[in-house]
Protein backbone atom coordinates (compact mmCIF):
# COMPACT_ATOMS: atom_id res chain seq x y z
CA UNK A 1 0.00 0.00 0.00
CA UNK A 2 1.04 3.64 -0.70
CA UNK A 3 0.23 6.60 -0.42
CA UNK A 4 1.70 8.43 -3.65
CA UNK A 5 -1.04 8.57 -6.01
CA UNK A 6 -0.32 8.46 -9.55
CA UNK A 7 -1.10 11.30 -11.90
CA UNK A 8 -4.19 12.27 -13.30
CA UNK A 9 -4.80 11.80 -17.00
CA UNK A 10 -5.43 14.63 -19.05
CA UNK A 11 -8.85 14.54 -21.56
CA UNK A 12 -9.59 16.66 -24.60
CA UNK A 13 -12.78 18.63 -23.58
CA UNK A 14 -15.29 16.95 -25.01
CA UNK A 15 -14.64 13.57 -24.04
CA UNK A 16 -13.94 14.66 -20.41
CA UNK A 17 -17.89 16.01 -20.62
CA UNK A 18 -19.11 12.93 -22.44
CA UNK A 19 -17.47 10.63 -19.49
CA UNK A 20 -18.92 12.72 -16.82
CA UNK A 21 -22.32 12.62 -18.32
CA UNK A 22 -22.22 9.08 -19.12
CA UNK A 23 -21.48 8.26 -15.25
CA UNK A 24 -23.99 10.79 -13.93
CA UNK A 25 -26.74 8.32 -16.04
CA UNK A 26 -25.33 5.00 -14.76
CA UNK A 27 -24.94 5.63 -10.68
CA UNK A 28 -28.33 7.51 -10.69
CA UNK A 29 -30.78 4.83 -9.13
CA UNK A 30 -34.13 4.63 -9.22
CA UNK A 31 -34.46 6.07 -5.53
CA UNK A 32 -31.36 8.48 -5.41
CA UNK A 33 -32.34 11.86 -5.37
CA UNK A 34 -29.46 14.19 -4.66
CA UNK A 35 -26.83 12.19 -6.44
CA UNK A 36 -23.82 14.49 -9.18
CA UNK A 37 -20.93 12.31 -9.82
CA UNK A 38 -18.46 14.48 -11.37
CA UNK A 39 -15.47 12.55 -13.34
CA UNK A 40 -11.78 13.16 -13.71
CA UNK A 41 -12.40 16.89 -12.66
CA UNK A 42 -8.57 17.47 -11.99
CA UNK A 43 -7.78 16.56 -8.42
CA UNK A 44 -7.89 13.67 -7.58
CA UNK A 45 -9.88 12.60 -4.45
CA UNK A 46 -8.15 11.12 -1.31
CA UNK A 47 -10.09 8.36 0.81
CA UNK A 48 -10.53 9.82 4.04
CA UNK A 49 -11.06 8.01 7.04
CA UNK A 50 -13.84 9.12 9.12
CA UNK A 51 -14.27 7.95 12.94
CA UNK A 52 -18.10 7.22 12.01
CA UNK A 53 -17.18 4.52 10.30
CA UNK A 54 -16.32 1.07 11.66
CA UNK A 55 -14.76 -1.62 9.02
CA UNK A 56 -15.50 -5.40 10.17
CA UNK A 57 -14.05 -8.50 8.29
CA UNK A 58 -15.38 -11.38 9.49
CA UNK A 59 -14.00 -14.74 7.67
CA UNK A 60 -16.30 -17.84 6.94
CA UNK A 61 -16.74 -20.90 8.13
CA UNK A 62 -15.09 -24.34 7.34
CA UNK A 63 -16.44 -26.07 4.33
CA UNK A 64 -15.08 -29.51 3.27
CA UNK A 65 -12.09 -29.42 0.88
CA UNK A 66 -12.45 -30.29 -2.65
CA UNK A 67 -10.16 -31.22 -5.26
CA UNK A 68 -7.74 -27.95 -6.36
CA UNK A 69 -6.64 -27.14 -9.36
CA UNK A 70 -4.83 -24.04 -10.45
CA UNK A 71 -6.40 -20.78 -11.64
CA UNK A 72 -4.46 -17.68 -13.23
CA UNK A 73 -5.42 -14.24 -11.97
CA UNK A 74 -8.15 -12.61 -13.48
CA UNK A 75 -6.56 -9.78 -15.90
CA UNK A 76 -9.61 -8.20 -17.80
CA UNK A 77 -12.98 -6.38 -16.07
CA UNK A 78 -15.77 -8.33 -16.56
CA UNK A 79 -17.86 -7.37 -19.42
CA UNK A 80 -21.30 -8.50 -17.08
CA UNK A 81 -20.33 -5.94 -14.54
CA UNK A 82 -22.55 -3.77 -15.29
CA UNK A 83 -24.61 -4.56 -18.65
CA UNK A 84 -25.11 -0.97 -20.64
CA UNK A 85 -22.30 1.12 -18.78
CA UNK A 86 -20.12 2.72 -21.52
CA UNK A 87 -16.49 1.48 -21.17
CA UNK A 88 -15.13 5.16 -20.73
CA UNK A 89 -17.33 5.16 -17.73
CA UNK A 90 -16.00 1.28 -16.58
CA UNK A 91 -12.42 3.02 -17.07
CA UNK A 92 -13.49 6.29 -14.71
CA UNK A 93 -14.79 4.52 -11.93
CA UNK A 94 -12.12 1.78 -11.73
CA UNK A 95 -8.85 4.68 -11.98
CA UNK A 96 -10.61 7.35 -9.87
CA UNK A 97 -11.56 4.25 -7.48
CA UNK A 98 -7.92 2.81 -7.40
CA UNK A 99 -6.44 6.26 -6.96
CA UNK A 100 -8.52 7.05 -3.79
CA UNK A 101 -7.96 3.54 -2.66
CA UNK A 102 -4.45 4.43 -3.00
CA UNK A 103 -3.49 1.07 -4.45
CA UNK A 104 -0.64 0.33 -7.09
CA UNK A 105 -2.25 -1.51 -10.39
CA UNK A 106 -5.21 -1.80 -12.08
CA UNK A 107 -8.07 -2.65 -10.46
CA UNK A 108 -10.85 -3.91 -12.25
CA UNK A 109 -14.95 -3.60 -11.81
CA UNK A 110 -17.42 -6.24 -10.92
CA UNK A 111 -20.39 -4.81 -9.30
CA UNK A 112 -21.70 -1.07 -9.74
CA UNK A 113 -24.89 -0.41 -7.25
CA UNK A 114 -27.45 2.04 -8.15
CA UNK A 115 -29.41 2.50 -4.95
CA UNK A 116 -29.95 5.17 -2.43
CA UNK A 117 -25.85 4.92 -2.74
CA UNK A 118 -24.50 4.89 -5.41
CA UNK A 119 -21.40 2.61 -5.10
CA UNK A 120 -18.88 -0.39 -6.78
CA UNK A 121 -17.01 -3.09 -5.69
CA UNK A 122 -13.56 -3.87 -7.61
CA UNK A 123 -10.99 -6.24 -6.70
CA UNK A 124 -6.61 -5.78 -8.09
CA UNK A 125 -4.52 -8.50 -7.84
CA UNK A 126 -4.21 -8.50 -4.27
CA UNK A 127 -6.40 -6.24 -3.13
CA UNK A 128 -10.70 -5.60 -2.81
CA UNK A 129 -12.03 -2.10 -3.15
CA UNK A 130 -15.35 -1.16 -2.15
CA UNK A 131 -15.45 2.35 -3.70
CA UNK A 132 -18.21 5.05 -2.69
CA UNK A 133 -19.31 7.44 -5.76
CA UNK A 134 -20.39 10.97 -5.27
CA UNK A 135 -21.10 10.99 -1.43
CA UNK A 136 -20.83 14.27 0.43
CA UNK A 137 -19.22 16.00 -2.54
CA UNK A 138 -16.17 13.94 -3.21
CA UNK A 139 -16.01 12.42 -6.41
CA UNK A 140 -14.48 8.73 -5.14
CA UNK A 141 -14.18 7.79 -1.54
CA UNK A 142 -12.43 4.33 -1.23
CA UNK A 143 -11.20 1.75 0.98
CA UNK A 144 -8.83 -1.64 0.21
CA UNK A 145 -8.23 -4.76 2.27
CA UNK A 146 -5.58 -7.89 1.43
CA UNK A 147 -6.87 -10.10 -0.55
CA UNK A 148 -5.83 -13.18 -2.75
CA UNK A 149 -8.69 -13.29 -5.76
CA UNK A 150 -7.65 -16.50 -6.96
CA UNK A 151 -8.53 -18.67 -3.87
CA UNK A 152 -11.45 -18.85 -2.09
CA UNK A 153 -11.31 -20.20 1.59
CA UNK A 154 -14.43 -23.04 0.81
CA UNK A 155 -17.44 -21.81 -1.31
CA UNK A 156 -17.19 -17.90 -0.34
CA UNK A 157 -15.49 -15.28 1.06
CA UNK A 158 -16.07 -11.77 3.28
CA UNK A 159 -14.21 -9.11 2.09
CA UNK A 160 -16.10 -6.67 3.26
CA UNK A 161 -18.61 -6.40 6.33
CA UNK A 162 -18.58 -2.76 7.40
CA UNK A 163 -21.34 -0.17 8.67
CA UNK A 164 -21.65 3.90 8.09
CA UNK A 165 -23.82 6.11 10.29
CA UNK A 166 -26.26 8.53 8.27
CA UNK A 167 -25.19 11.46 6.64
CA UNK A 168 -27.24 13.49 9.21
CA UNK A 169 -24.26 11.78 12.20
CA UNK A 170 -21.49 12.13 10.04
CA UNK A 171 -22.02 15.82 9.56
CA UNK A 172 -19.60 16.26 6.85
CA UNK A 173 -20.13 18.81 3.67
CA UNK A 174 -22.91 17.76 1.56
CA UNK A 175 -23.53 14.72 3.26
CA UNK A 176 -26.87 15.30 5.24
CA UNK A 177 -29.41 13.41 4.36
CA UNK A 178 -27.68 10.15 3.13
CA UNK A 179 -28.58 7.14 4.56
CA UNK A 180 -26.45 5.10 7.31
CA UNK A 181 -25.69 1.53 5.74
CA UNK A 182 -24.27 -2.01 6.37
CA UNK A 183 -21.85 -3.32 3.53
CA UNK A 184 -21.45 -6.95 3.23
CA UNK A 185 -18.87 -8.21 -0.03
CA UNK A 186 -16.86 -11.01 -1.09
CA UNK A 187 -16.73 -13.76 -3.53
CA UNK A 188 -18.60 -16.84 -4.02
CA UNK A 189 -17.54 -20.70 -5.91
CA UNK A 190 -19.55 -21.83 -8.74
CA UNK A 191 -21.94 -23.83 -6.12
CA UNK A 192 -23.57 -20.74 -4.43
CA UNK A 193 -27.31 -19.65 -6.07
CA UNK A 194 -27.90 -17.28 -3.31
CA UNK A 195 -26.32 -14.96 0.07
CA UNK A 196 -28.23 -13.33 2.57
CA UNK A 197 -27.37 -10.62 4.82
CA UNK A 198 -28.73 -10.06 8.73
CA UNK A 199 -28.52 -7.68 11.07
CA UNK A 200 -30.96 -5.53 13.38
CA UNK A 201 -33.68 -8.49 12.97
CA UNK A 202 -33.83 -7.69 9.41
CA UNK A 203 -32.99 -9.72 6.06
CA UNK A 204 -31.69 -8.84 2.82
CA UNK A 205 -30.37 -10.85 -0.39
CA UNK A 206 -27.28 -9.74 -2.06
CA UNK A 207 -27.13 -9.19 -5.90
CA UNK A 208 -24.52 -12.12 -6.87
CA UNK A 209 -22.60 -10.80 -10.24
CA UNK A 210 -19.57 -12.24 -11.80
CA UNK A 211 -18.75 -14.64 -9.13
CA UNK A 212 -18.97 -11.78 -6.53
CA UNK A 213 -21.93 -10.91 -4.07
CA UNK A 214 -22.53 -7.36 -2.75
CA UNK A 215 -25.05 -5.81 -0.67
CA UNK A 216 -26.14 -2.59 1.47
CA UNK A 217 -28.63 -2.40 4.11
CA UNK A 218 -29.83 0.83 4.44
CA UNK A 219 -30.61 2.90 7.66
CA UNK A 220 -31.97 6.31 8.52
CA UNK A 221 -30.11 9.34 7.73
CA UNK A 222 -29.72 9.99 12.10
CA UNK A 223 -28.51 5.99 12.56
CA UNK A 224 -25.40 5.69 14.39
CA UNK A 225 -23.40 2.43 14.04
CA UNK A 226 -24.29 0.61 17.72
CA UNK A 227 -21.36 0.46 20.50
CA UNK A 228 -19.99 -3.25 20.06
CA UNK A 229 -21.18 -3.75 16.73
CA UNK A 230 -20.34 -7.13 15.65
CA UNK A 231 -21.26 -6.37 12.02
CA UNK A 232 -24.03 -8.63 9.75
CA UNK A 233 -24.64 -12.20 9.39
CA UNK A 234 -23.35 -13.98 5.88
CA UNK A 235 -24.93 -16.80 5.05
CA UNK A 236 -24.22 -18.77 1.36
CA UNK A 237 -27.04 -20.89 -0.24
CA UNK A 238 -26.67 -23.43 -2.80
CA UNK A 239 -29.72 -23.63 -5.49
CA UNK A 240 -31.74 -26.15 -4.00
CA UNK A 241 -31.83 -23.78 -0.50
CA UNK A 242 -29.09 -25.90 1.45
CA UNK A 243 -26.73 -23.79 3.47
CA UNK A 244 -23.20 -23.66 2.76
CA UNK A 245 -21.77 -21.82 5.17
CA UNK A 246 -22.16 -18.61 7.45
CA UNK A 247 -19.94 -15.66 8.66
CA UNK A 248 -19.84 -16.65 12.34
CA UNK A 249 -17.83 -19.49 12.90
CA UNK A 250 -14.58 -17.64 12.72
CA UNK A 251 -12.26 -19.09 14.86
CA UNK A 252 -12.90 -22.40 12.75
CA UNK A 253 -11.86 -21.30 9.41
CA UNK A 254 -8.28 -22.14 8.27
CA UNK A 255 -7.40 -22.50 4.81
CA UNK A 256 -3.99 -22.89 3.02
CA UNK A 257 -3.22 -22.33 -0.78
CA UNK A 258 -2.01 -25.62 -2.03
CA UNK A 259 0.73 -23.83 -4.35
CA UNK A 260 2.71 -22.44 -1.88
CA UNK A 261 1.39 -23.92 1.60
CA UNK A 262 0.56 -20.70 2.43
CA UNK A 263 -2.45 -20.34 4.82
CA UNK A 264 -4.65 -17.61 3.21
CA UNK A 265 -7.63 -17.60 5.80
CA UNK A 266 -7.19 -18.42 9.50
CA UNK A 267 -4.67 -18.31 12.27
CA UNK A 268 -1.34 -18.35 10.98
CA UNK A 269 -0.23 -20.43 13.77
CA UNK A 270 -2.23 -23.22 13.54
CA UNK A 271 -0.24 -25.29 11.32
CA UNK A 272 -1.19 -26.49 7.79
CA UNK A 273 -2.10 -29.85 8.88
CA UNK A 274 -5.05 -28.19 10.79
CA UNK A 275 -6.26 -26.24 7.66
CA UNK A 276 -8.16 -27.22 4.64
CA UNK A 277 -6.98 -26.46 0.95
CA UNK A 278 -8.13 -23.52 -0.49
CA UNK A 279 -10.45 -23.82 -3.72
CA UNK A 280 -9.59 -21.88 -7.05
CA UNK A 281 -11.85 -18.85 -7.69
CA UNK A 282 -13.15 -18.64 -11.06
Amino acid sequence: MTSMLPPTRDLPSGRQARIRADLERAVRGRRSRRLLVPVLAGAAAVAAVVASVASLRPDPEPVPAVQVTTSPPVETTPPDAEPGVPPDVVAAIEEGCARAAGVIGRAKLYQLRREETAWALLYTDNESLTCDLGQAGVEYRSGAGRVDPRWLPGHFSVEDAGAKAGGDRTRLPGDAGRPGYRTATGRVGGGVAKVTISADDRTIEARIVNGTYAARLYYPPDWDIPQNDRGPVIKAYDSGGKLLGTSSRLAESCYFEPDSGTIIQGDLSRGRDRCQVATPWR
